[in-house]
């Protein structure tokens, strides 16, 4: 089991808790390599693989040596992905591997990957680890410190491709960029109006004038690939920086994020914190926990949602078409269509403490009966290791 991220912890823990016998492997994914970089480190992982006799790798970002290594030995290699789109499965390495399962948190992207005809494939929603966050301990002072209205943990995406990028352009294509974004910020309710916004002709002009961000050979249409990695993050940062500046008139708003993020004034910014540093406990404490989905997940619900929901801690979300098959509206997680319902409900629930606290509190018991590490794994290793 192998990978940077921290729910990675969380799924070793989890195997461990279901009886079985898990490691993790000391090397990041990202310096395996593949494609004859990092040969040293596929050969040091091969030997790795063969030494333990491993029924399952499992991690949650795709590396084309590893499988490779686990289909020649054969060995099962479990994708559970916690981003949308996962990028690396689309390259052309992988649909040779039938050793290979993925798992998708989105159901469009699952849909996708079916459409292009890759095999053992998979719907899957998140995760919460309820496990480790029941033994969570918080302090009054901490709980001092973090309280607020309401707080955003995650970055804003100031550092985006687009904006790098966007000088290359003449002024009638940046005026037009600008056009397709008022014509898709501030939506949520499961139309795609960036999508029906790109067309191939504007696709083309942007692979000629920008061909550095094709730099890896992706299976995938040239309007898919701008619409999350080119426009898509832009939009969640114009999405984000302003609707947060727009809380921060009304409300006491914290925000953690990276350093490097542009912070637009009157927001109150603290560090970028992790689940190990702090994340948590800022779930716990705010009143309201805010989500603002990153465009690229198109139907999903982020990793974001299960980690606040972990500690009981209130949901106020954008809408995703995913959200009613999970979650109860109104009991158990609370959504907005547009800026106005999200004011409108930020105000309702900071002056109604019982419902907002129940609210907190149903989430939290419906993640732990339906959607933790355990029960995702059951299903995956079911699906892996069917039953005779």
């Amino acid at each position: 089991m192998m990978s940077r991220q921290q729910p990675i912890t969380s799924i070793m823990r989890a195997l461990r808790n279901m009886g079985h016998e898990a490691g993790m492997y000391p090397v990041l994914l990202e310096e395996i390599g593949g494609d004859g970089e990092g040969a040293e480190e596929e050969k040091k992982l091969k030997e790795y693989l063969k030494a333990n006799r491993l029924d399952m790798v499992i991690a949650n970002i795709f590396a084309p040596a590893v499988a490779q290594a686990t289909h020649e030995l054969g060995i099962k290699f479990a994708l559970y992905g916690m981003d949308s789109p996962m990028y690396e499965t689309y390259l052309p390495v992988f649909p040779r591997y039938d050793n290979c399962y993925l798992f998708f948190f989105d159901r469009k992207e699952y849909e996708l990957a079916k459409q292009k005809g890759y095999t053992n494939v998979y719907y899957m929603p998140l995760a919460a680890d309820v496990t480790w966050t029941e033994q969570l301990v918080i302090t009054d002072e901490e709980i001092n410190k973090y309280s607020c209205d309401m707080s955003f943990v995650g970055s804003l995406y100031s550092d985006n491709v687009y904006d790098r990028y966007l000088d290359r352009f003449p002024g009638n294509v940046q005026r037009f960029f600008t056009e397709m974004m008022e014509k898709s910020a501030f939506q949520w309710d499961g139309r795609d109006r960036l999508g029906e916004c790109l067309t191939p002709e504007l696709a083309a002009l942007v692979k000629n004038t920008c061909p550095e961000l094709y730099t890896r050979p992706y299976e995938l249409s040239d309007e898919y690939y701008l619409k999350g990695y080119f426009f898509g993050r832009k939009l969640t940062h114009i999405e984000r920086a302003l609707l947060l500046q727009l809380l921060a008139e009304q409300y006491d708003i914290h925000l953690y994020t990276r350093n490097d993020d542009i912070v637009p004034e009157g927001i109150r910014r603290f560090p970028e914190i992790s689940q190990t540093n702090g994340a948590f406990k800022v779930f716990y404490s705010s009143k309201i926990n805010l989500n603002i989905t990153l465009r690229s997940i198109e139907s999903g619900i982020p990793m974001r949602i299960f980690d606040i929901m972990s500690v009981g801690g209130f949901v106020l979300t954008n809408y995703q078409e995913e959200i009613s098959d999970l979650f109860a509206e109104g009991k158990e997680i609370v959504t907005f269509k547009t800026p106005e319902e999200l004011i409108d409900k930020a105000d309702y629930y900071l002056k109604h403490d019982t419902e907002r606290i129940n609210i907190g509190i149903n989430g939290y018991k419906k993640v732990k009966n339906c959607y933790t590490y355990e029960h995702q794994l059951r299903k995956i290793i079911s699906i892996l290791f069917p039953s005779p």
